[in-house]
């Protein structure tokens, strides 16, 4: 099946690979807007008339004050999600947020997320999301560039802002998601408000009288600006207009036409896991909307995830492969625990079904009742559509998802500059390692890049830097013209600093990173991110900071072991097995058991095909897990690699010391 074709009567350019666009774009043309929706308001009444006004469509589980346990989920209708919204923008509107301002979200996901973004959407207001985890500086940095003079916040969070508060003299008013404490009231600035949601609703209102009349955006005009925290530097504010969130559900939907994609209606419930300040979650809510799809919210705790699932039984499930990697790991755990026959049953029924990939069929009439039924039904029994982004997933996870689930599995690849997914694989196509092709609504083309021997000429494929231009794409860097002019070219192609090549069907295939690549002594390019995600998909490994210089010839790691597999290895070994019963910290700082996981690492990294280079010579093992909390993590999941190597760096001196040592 050919998923791409290069767009017909394109010219040549020399060191470019023609553009392409997918294979049901037959014209060449990209898809925009669909006829008469030109907004996202508008995107949403499509929805509300497919599903029917009376239809659920956000759902949650609300907290029984008694005993502090969560009940069965709570659905509000799109009558009532209509009505909400409208007065909540309203009471925006007369609390001073003009139209096609700024106003901020600060709020880990929530029902009165959505409500307040799509009250955005009917009163042509810009909502500027931030990550309940960026630091207070990041904050007061988008407050201030984006001048807005409203923030909606969660009670949780509530405390950080009050805490700035007095530093951003243009934010007037805080509406609160809950409950004011009297602590909160009382750090309230002079001449400023602070109200909660319901009166900001009963403000819109205007005690029962009609909210203020709508004012509709354009597709072109601003629907949204997300910062993008970065591994360096200040956190830049990607504009994104209606069109750009339009143009990729309207393509989504083509794709859905074509038979690519199953089918989206109100008999389908999505999930909420990624945070809605992430463009990909924003991205699948404004689908689903448009498809009239129910969308639930989990607790906040993913630690109670499967229970949300449970609970909720969706059909739809949108993920990064963190995620996935865990599941992953858990079920092979429990397959291997029960050992004996079952063991024997899923491995062997397992292997039939991988075989039968490469026929794109994850179909089997006997296992899928037999054996993976039981995998199916601790995730709800419903599961149909998987979709895994904003990373790379690793080709065994892909195969286990499609294996286990029986479901479409599919891939995303895309930016916040690209609003998301800009590409995703092709369902009928089950070859892991590939990202598909574009969604339509926009182009790829590579550019060769000769100082890392990538080009356009490369047999048998070409390769180089990926390239994007569509209706998807972004208008600026917020105030930041230098930037803007570095990402996008005076022809409207976006640089992704990704490096990929176009194989023999069209896919698209991401090999390498142009940035954060590093170059050993001996002249050997290294992209450290691909051989993290490699060492990440061992069972034994959760995290990875892979590090090298150009003043070194070799790379050394700090890897945060998955404790429950590293015991179990340990327990299973007569010369280790006495170091079992140590606490986390000791097991890392243990010299025996640093040894044994070098050894894992080397023999993960041959099996997988990395070159002696790209294997690290010598490891720390860190307790405690990479996170945002301590900074060590982008709210995205992503490695500040800055961050990290400071924040090691006495570590990673050390092991080089000791590398040399043992060279002596």
């Amino acid at each position: 099946m050919q998923s791409s074709i290069e767009v017909p009567n394109a010219r040549t350019i020399l060191g470019e690979t023609k553009p392409r666009i997918a294979a049901t774009s037959k014209d060449g043309k990209l898809t925009a807007n669909l006829e008469g929706v030109n907004n996202m308001h508008d995107n949403f009444l499509q929805g509300m008339t497919l599903a029917g006004e009376d239809s659920d469509f956000l759902g949650y589980r609300p907290i029984d004050k008694s005993n502090g346990k969560p009940g069965p989920y709570k659905w509000y209708t799109f009558k009532e999600v209509k009505e909400i919204a409208t007065s909540i923008g309203s009471g925006f509107s007369k609390l001073g947020v003009q139209q096609k301002s700024c106003f901020g979200i600060f709020s880990p996901n929530r029902i009165e997320w959505v409500f307040v973004e799509h009250a955005s959407y009917i009163y042509d207001l810009i909502s500027v999301p931030m990550y309940d985890t960026l630091g207070v500086d990041a904050i007061k940095h988008m407050v201030e560039e984006t001048e807005m003079s409203l923030i909606a916040v969660s009670p949780e969070k509530l405390p950080i802002l009050a805490g700035i508060w007095p530093q951003l003299p243009l934010v007037k008013t805080v509406v609160v998601f809950g409950e004011i404490s009297d602590e909160s009231a009382a750090a309230v600035p002079e001449g400023c408000r602070i109200i909660t949601l319901d009166e900001t609703i009963a403000l819109g209102n205007h005690d029962g009288l009609a909210p203020l009349p709508e004012t509709p955006a354009s597709p072109k005009d601003t629907c949204t600006i997300c910062y993008t925290s970065g591994t360096t530097g200040k956190p830049k504010g990607v504009v994104l207009s209606h069109m750009c969130f339009l143009s990729t559900t309207h393509a989504v939907s083509q794709r859905i036409k074509h038979g690519f994609i199953p089918t989206l209606d109100n008999s389908d419930v999505h999930l909420s896991i990624l945070p809605l300040a992430h463009c990909l979650e924003r991205c699948v809510q404004a689908l689903l909307t448009g498809h009239g799809t129910r969308i639930g919210f989990n607790q906040g705790d993913i630690r109670k995830l499967l229970e949300d699932i449970n609970e909720l039984k969706p059909t739809v499930l949108v993920g990064v492969p963190r995620i996935f990697n865990r599941i992953h790991d858990q079920v092979w755990s429990q397959v291997k625990a029960k050992g004996g026959l079952a063991s024997i049953l899923f491995n062997y029924a397992y292997g039939v079904k991988k075989e039968n990939l490469a026929y794109n069929t994850n179909q089997h009439w006997l296992w899928d009742r037999v054996v993976f039924k039981n995998v199916r039904q601790k995730f709800g029994g419903q599961l149909r559509l998987i979709i895994s982004g904003s990373a790379p997933i690793s080709s065994d996870v892909l195969d286990f998802l499609r294996i286990s689930f029986s479901a479409v599995v599919l891939e995303g690849y895309g930016l916040t500059e690209t609003t998301g997914p800009c590409g995703v694989t092709v369902p009928g196509d089950m070859k892991a390692g590939n990202v598909g092709c574009t969604l339509g609504t926009c182009f790829y083309k590579l550019v060769s890049v000769p100082d890392m021997d990538y080009t356009v000429d490369d047999k048998p494929h070409p390769r180089g830097e990926i390239f994007v231009k569509g209706n998807n794409v972004f208008t600026e860097y917020y105030k930041r013209p230098d930037l803007t002019a570095e990402t996008i070219d005076s022809n409207g192609w976006v640089s992704t600093g990704d490096i990929g090549l176009f194989d023999e069907r069209g896919n698209l295939v991401i090999i390498d990173r142009k940035k954060n690549m590093f170059k050993l002594s001996q002249g050997e390019y290294v992209a450290p991110e691909r051989i993290e995600i490699i060492f990440t998909d061992s069972p034994l490994i959760d995290q990875a900071f892979v590090h090298g210089d150009s003043l070194q010839s070799e790379l050394v790691a700090v890897v945060v072991p998955n404790e429950e597999f590293l015991r179990r290895e340990l327990a299973a070994d007569p010369d280790l097995s006495s170091q079992s019963t140590l606490s986390f910290p000791e097991l890392c700082a243990n010299k025996d058991v640093v040894k044994f996981m070098l050894t894992v690492v080397n023999a993960w990294g041959r099996k997988n095909d990395l070159k002696g280079f790209e294997i690290p010579k010598n490891i720390y093992l860190e307790s405690n897990a990479f996170s945002v909390e301590n900074d060590i993590l982008t709210p995205t999941l992503k490695i500040k690699r800055p961050a990290a190597k400071k924040n090691y760096e006495d570590i990673l001196n050390k092991l080089y010391e000791e590398l040399s040592a043992s060279k002596n």
